[in-house]
């Protein structure tokens, strides 16, 4: 019997069986993204960090004039002006050259060493976190980062959704899978160019050490220093420098003398310094909060700040990577209905 033109012969359907048509493609990419993505937008609105994080940018943004090595030499010299006054009035008194009783003058001189031990330890806390400071204050803008995390993550967590619906079709999802893979990125890149991983460690000393000094507490007790200070000033310009001058001419005023003519620099810088620690109080304690919204998981929240965007963007990022390889059953498929076009 002749075979039919044009039809197929027996022996192709024997030797080039009709493959099986390739399966829905790979789902679980799609699911680890959209979990990832639920856990960044969920993470800063958890640990409270998008108010937390706008008060520590307030409070980064306010220390900043107070945090610079001038300034510091600046506080350091003008506790050594009043050292030097207290110093001259004990001569003064010494030597019998005080004429009289001058109560706010004698109570400056008798609660000054405890003044300058408070002031001192405070000033060398400053000093020694200047480089942890300038560590943190070199990230982004602390604000900004609760929206580093949820904005990547709205976008991982729709790409994962709509991903999965194509890949349920049977679909590679491209653009879905590209879009994760460019906020996965995004992620990875904030850490490593923002700085964070330098500032992470710089961030527990430095809170350790401004904890006993940024309270009301210690605001209230500076505050009284400070009233001290002002009444035995006002004492000394206005009744004791004439006093020892009429009795004594000869007597020796010039740690007096430098300390008033140091005096309107000197308390508008102190008073400067206590009132920017009394507006940071609670943007301090709100930074302390945010902090130890991870204590639980045995660190802080800064420790483990990079990593907090590093190690989701890996994961996604992989993710994305093995749902854009193709099934070998598709590359099987294509070859054979190519082969099948070339022999027809």
């Amino acid at each position: 019997m002749t075979a039919v033109s044009g039809l197929p012969a027996y022996s192709e359907f024997v030797s080039n069986p009709e493959p099986a048509p390739p399966k829905p493609a790979t789902r679980w990419p799609f699911v680890l993204i959209t979990v990832l993505g639920a856990l960044l937008v969920l993470a800063p609105i958890v640990t409270g960090m998008f108010p937390r994080a706008v008060k520590g940018e307030a409070m980064i943004d306010a220390f900043g004039p107070y945090m610079t090595r001038s300034s510091l030499d600046g506080y350091r010299d003008d506790l050594q002006v009043l050292d030097d006054a207290r110093t001259n009035v004990l001569t003064l008194q010494r030597n019998g050259q005080q004429p009289g009783s001058f109560d706010r003058v004698d109570q400056f001189v008798r609660d000054y060493p405890e003044i300058r031990y408070r002031m001192s330890g405070m000033i060398g806390a400053i000093d020694d976190n200047r480089d942890n400071y300038e560590k943190l204050a070199a990230v982004p803008p602390f604000g900004t980062l609760p929206w580093l995390f949820a904005l990547p993550g709205l976008v991982l967590a729709t790409a994962g959704v709509l991903g999965f619906r194509q890949a349920q079709a049977g679909k590679q999802a491209i653009v879905w899978r590209s879009l994760a893979g460019l906020a996965a990125v995004g992620l990875i890149a904030v850490p490593l160019f923002g700085g964070l991983f330098q500032a992470s460690p710089a961030a527990q000393p430095m809170l350790d050490d401004l904890r006993p000094i940024v309270t009301h507490d210690e605001v209230r007790t500076l505050q009284g220093y400070f009233v001290t200070i002002v009444a035995a000033d006002g004492e000394l310009n206005s009744r004791y420098t004439g006093a020892v001058r009429t009795a004594h001419p000869e007597a020796d005023l010039t740690g007096i003398t430098t300390l008033e003519a140091r005096w309107q620099q000197m308390t508008s810088r102190f008073a400067d310094l206590i009132g920017a620690i009394n507006d940071n109080v609670r943007n301090f304690d709100a930074v302390v909060a945010l902090n130890e919204s991870t204590r639980p998981l045995g660190f802080g929240a800064f420790r483990g700040l990079g990593f907090f965007y590093l190690l989701p963007g890996i994961l996604a990022l992989a993710a994305t990577v093995d749902g854009l390889r193709v099934p070998s059953r598709v590359l099987a498929f294509s070859r054979a209905t190519s082969l099948r076009g070339v022999r027809k």
